[in-house]
Order: structure tokens, then C-alpha cells, then sequence
């Protein structure tokens, strides 16, 4: 796990200019290219653009695969399914955020917290460290990455509170439904089961309990996306769409 999140949190702003700027004429090289040599998302300097696209953006949209900031791009003018997606890319790219996320956002949910602050946050990072599931960061490093956590979190909508409040509310459960389309499909690319696709721990990045995503499953069922058909033990998922960029237009 890194300390990446102490510097780069949500970049909502950034990947909608980024989606909206990529062409896809060009190669990821190219465009890469494109957008460090031209600055083309407009960032206070070249290098703090190298740096946003090699740690950021890169593993969060590009190296997934080149659907996936065709999908985004057809989402970004639906804010919250934008942002449950670009969350989980990010929350993939990211092991730190998607520990905390379904890790101890998850509990002090369960266990009736309204809100966490900077020192929760903290503590649990050096519970990691005293795990050696992460490097001896300094005591600095360590309060920024707790920052970083609660800031990206409240930028993706799981956590609530304005930009300067050291304390930010737990968001209830919950999760849009194209965003829920989008992301249930990218478990199925990258070779979810049927089974694994309702109990995997990514639901609890949005605190969805099984009742949840059997709720959610169905809407996209509904939607003429998958068959869904649950009776006692057995369980059958059929996708009726065959690309990421097809899920994008359905819920668009």
C-alpha cells in the first residue's frame, strides 16, 4: 500500500476534462504524451501534470483498458453515476482507499459512528503500520494520509462535510444505479462470478448489505442489462450487453 492518496484524492474535475479531451484516434502513448507536453488539463505546472497522469490516471483509467474512459466519457454528465464509477477505478487502483473504505468506514458504520475525523483515520493507519502492511511513514506523512483518505472520500460522496471541517458525517448506504451498472460490469470483465459478483467486499465501499445488491441486481435486470434469476441456493447471472460502452448508454 502506498502513500499516493496524500497527494492526488478524487480528481473528479480532472478526469471529466480528461475523458473529455482523450482521442481515441490516438494511442494511450500518444495521448499521454498529448496531455503531459500541453498540460492539457490545465495544472498549476508540467511536472505536477507528469505526476497526475503517471500515478493517477493513469492506473485509474488507462490501464484498465481503453473502454473505460469511452464509458466515462459518456457518463460525465450524470454526476453520480460519474462518480460512483471513477470511485471504484480509483478504489482499485488504490489498496489504501479500498482498505479504509471497507474496512473501517465499514465498522464505525456498523457500530453507530456518525462521523470520523483526522485522528480516526490516523489511528488506523498506524494499526497498519505496527501490521507492517505499510512502510514507517513519519508522523507528517502519516497525518496527510489520513487527510487524504477523509478528503477523497467526501469528494466521492461517501463521506460528507464542507472542505475545511476537520469531522466528516458517514454517508448512508447507497450507490446510483448506473454506477452500480458500471461497476457490477467491470467485476464481470475482470472475471467475477456470478456468485462472487453479490458477495464481494467492493459493495462495501458504498455500505450495500445483501438485501442491497439483490435490490440493485434487480433494477438492472429491469433495465434489460442481465437476467437475474435467484431461487433457494441457486443463482444464474446472464449480461445481455457485451461492452462496458454499452452499459454506459443504457443508463446515460
Amino acid at each position: 500500500m502506498s502513500s499516493n492518496i496524500s497527494k492526488r484524492g478524487a480528481l473528479l474535475d480532472d478526469t471529466r476534462q480528461f475523458v473529455s479531451l482523450w482521442d481515441d484516434d490516438l494511442s494511450s502513448a500518444a495521448n499521454l504524451s498529448l496531455f503531459n507536453e500541453e498540460n492539457l488539463l490545465g495544472l498549476p505546472s508540467q511536472s505536477r501534470a507528469a505526476d497526475v497522469m503517471m500515478y493517477a490516471l493513469r492506473p485509474r483509467f488507462i490501464d484498465p483498458g481503453e473502454d473505460v474512459v469511452r464509458a466515462l466519457r459518456i457518463l460525465r454528465d450524470r454526476s453520480a453515476a460519474f462518480s460512483d464509477a471513477c470511485y471504484y477505478e480509483a478504489s482499485r487502483a488504490d489498496r489504501l482507499l479500498a482498505a479504509f473504505a471497507e474496512g473501517p468506514l465499514v465498522r464505525w458504520h456498523e457500530e453507530g459512528r456518525l462521523g470520523v475525523n483526522a485522528d480516526l483515520a490516523e489511528q488506523w493507519v498506524d494499526e497498519l503500520e505496527t501490521a507492517e502492511e505499510v512502510p514507517a511513514w513519519s508522523p507528517s506523512l502519516k497525518r496527510r494520509v489520513a487527510q487524504g483518505l477523509l478528503a477523497t472520500l467526501r469528494d466521492f460522496g461517501r463521506l460528507e462535510g464542507s472542505t475545511k471541517s476537520p469531522y466528516k458525517e458517514i454517508a448512508g448506504p447507497g450507490i446510483s444505479d448506473g454506477g452500480f451498472a458500471y461497476v457490477a460490469y467491470r467485476l464481470h470483465q475482470c472475471g467475477e462470478s456470478s456468485r462472487g459478483l453479490l458477495t464481494t467486499p467492493v459493495w462495501k465501499r458504498w455500505l450495500l448489505d445483501s438485501p442491497r445488491i439483490d435490490q440493485q441486481m434487480h433494477r438492472l435486470a429491469a433495465e434489460g442489462l442481465v437476467y437475474y434469476a435467484r431461487a433457494g441456493s441457486s443463482l444464474r447471472i446472464d449480461w445481455r450487453v457485451g461492452s462496458l460502452v454499452e452499459v454506459a448508454c443504457a443508463v446515460a
